[in-house]
């Protein structure tokens, strides 16, 4: 598979967890491609990445637990700025 083609897959799984996580553990309060940023750090490289996306819709629930405390930290923040 060329670089591109991987790319382009790597960006819809991530795509796609960033739907799953808004849908099963709230909205998130910022801008998408923070959250898209956030989600892509969440994984250590493109297998990790792969693996979750051959899971889904169900996601690991240590990234629920993480993503709930990371739109609870930043939603303090959007109301404090």
């Amino acid at each position: 598979m060329d670089t591109l083609t991987q790319l382009d897959k790597s960006m819809e799984i991530i795509a796609t967890i960033a739907d799953r996580l808004e849908q099963q553990a709230g909205p998130c309060p910022v801008e998408r491609l923070r959250l898209v940023t956030w989600v892509t750090n969440q994984f250590v490289d493109v297998l990790a990445l792969e693996k979750a996306g051959r899971d889904l819709p169900r996601l690991p629930s240590e990234l629920l637990m993480d993503y709930m405390a990371w739109i609870h930290s930043v939603g303090k923040q959007a109301h404090l700025d």
